[in-house]
């Protein structure tokens, strides 16, 4: 008897994810338990609390806001992928799935590239730069199914 290729489909961008579940034996993909993640969207005076900060120039009494290296928006949603990604570590260390799929946006896709532990990149059998959110299971399922394992 074969044993079964678990599979996990990450569907993520930088507010929403969730996992589905994909076996060698059935052709669908199931949501995992416990497996949606959401990080809603707060206005950016609610990420960014202090006055930005000031600086004068050398010539005249013009004082002009130093912006900040990295956009708030933009460092929640990488903070928000690191989480996600500490989640699906913890789950391969414990075997429960063999394979793994991610499919993102673009910018998010390069993100969760760059945060990859070592054990996850082995792990990884296809990356897909889409938005499918909020698709269902069975589009997503419909646009994935040739590039997942096959027996």
């Amino acid at each position: 008897m074969k044993k079964q290729k678990r599979t996990w489909i990450v569907i993520a961008d930088g507010g929403e994810a969730r996992i589905l579940h994909s076996d060698s034996n059935t052709r669908d993909f199931r949501q995992l338990p416990n497996s949606s993640f959401s990080d809603p969207q707060l206005p950016t005076h609610e990420l960014v609390t202090d006055r930005q900060p000031r600086v004068r120039e050398s010539k005249s009494n013009t004082s002009h806001a130093i912006e900040p290296k990295i956009d708030a928006h933009k460092k929640r949603k990488i903070e928000f992928i690191k989480n996600l990604l500490q989640h699906i570590e913890r789950a391969a260390e414990n075997d429960s799935f063999e394979h793994l799929v991610i499919v993102a946006p673009p910018f998010m896709l390069g993100e969760i590239r760059k945060d990859l532990s070592p054990r996850l990149q082995q792990l990884v059998h296809a990356e897909l730069s889409h938005d499918y959110v909020h698709q269902t299971n069975d589009y997503i399922y419909e646009q994935l199914k040739d590039f997942l394992p096959q027996d």
